[in-house]
């Protein structure tokens, strides 16, 4: 009888240490992009201060995280890298992506942007501002087309137990500066293969969440997309003390100093809405975007 109960104990144990639920980060953070790498055109800007305002308070939720920071983010790298986290994704992960990038519209080639016609993209720090012809044709913009396949297998990867949670601090229709206290995340020059001009036009939805990305699927891990403004918005970063940081990775910190991020996205969103409101830091004319596949 001793060992029978020896026995079960031990299979309980290793049920619960075989689907313990494991926590996983990616984040990505940009703030110099002054470098040959650029072609010197793009602003500087915070997203370095976003994921180290972060990363001690995933880390002490028992996440696991892969940071990429200024010269680290390039278009190679970045997607080597995602590939390789993808890869490691185990069942009932929570996971959690965060990019602080500069954004950019990109001519849509291949028809599937009805509203207005152009992709969304995060900037990694090798991506050039302008078509060159030969020199650079936009291969290195992370567009919404390419980070939806990583997220798609993501879901696929972590089944319907876990969770997964894409952060997108960047902007894709802002100036690249208001004045000299006034740091904007993108440019109102949209990427352009034929010299077609980008006129943003008001969408209320992200367009990184595409019908074949979002759908609910019994199969599928949940996700929930948080982007600081809309694809016609301009994403201001606000100052706290001495330091800039985008508005949405400062109201994730201070949520996730309370609250402990789970598989309940809609308690999440609300601590985060609570911040928000508390602290009354949130640039005007600037919605945040929220859509889920749930």
């Amino acid at each position: 009888m001793r060992f029978r109960l020896i026995a079960i104990l031990a299979a309980i144990l290793l049920s619960s240490v075989v689907y313990a639920q494991r926590k996983r980060a990616f984040l990505v953070g940009i703030s110099h992009y002054d470098t040959a790498l650029t072609g010197y055109q793009w602003n500087d800007i915070n997203g370095v201060e976003d994921v180290n305002l972060l990363f001690p308070i995933l880390k002490k939720q028992g996440f696991t995280l892969i940071t990429l920071l200024d010269e680290q983010a390039t278009f190679d790298n970045i997607t080597r890298q995602l590939s390789l986290f993808v890869d490691k994704t185990k069942k009932g992960d929570i996971v959690y992506l965060h990019f602080s990038t500069h954004g950019q519209p990109v001519e849509d080639l291949n028809g599937d942007e009805k509203d207005d016609g152009w992709d969304e993209s995060i900037v990694p720090v090798d991506a050039y501002k302008k078509y060159r012809k030969g020199t650079y044709e936009g291969k290195k913009h992370l567009i919404d087309d390419q980070l939806n396949q990583y997220v798609k297998r993501l879901r696929e990867m972590i089944g319907n137990t876990g969770f997964l949670y894409v952060v997108i601090d960047a902007c894709h229709a802002g100036t690249s500066s208001r004045g000299n206290d006034d740091v904007v995340r993108g440019t109102s020059v949209g990427f352009t293969f034929n010299n077609k001009v980008f006129k943003p036009i008001s969408i209320k939805k992200s367009h990184y969440i595409i019908n074949e990305t979002i759908n609910a699927s019994a199969k599928q891990a949940k996700v929930m997309f948080l982007e600081a403004c809309r694809p016609d918005q301009i994403n201001s970063e606000i100052k706290i003390g001495n330091k800039q940081y985008g508005p949405l990775s400062y109201h994730i910190a201070q949520a996730l100093s309370s609250y402990k991020l789970t598989t309940n996205a809609d308690e999440f969103l609300k601590h985060v809405k609570e911040s928000i409101l508390k602290e009354g830091l949130w640039p005007n004319n600037q919605n945040m975007v929220t859509e889920t596949s749930y």
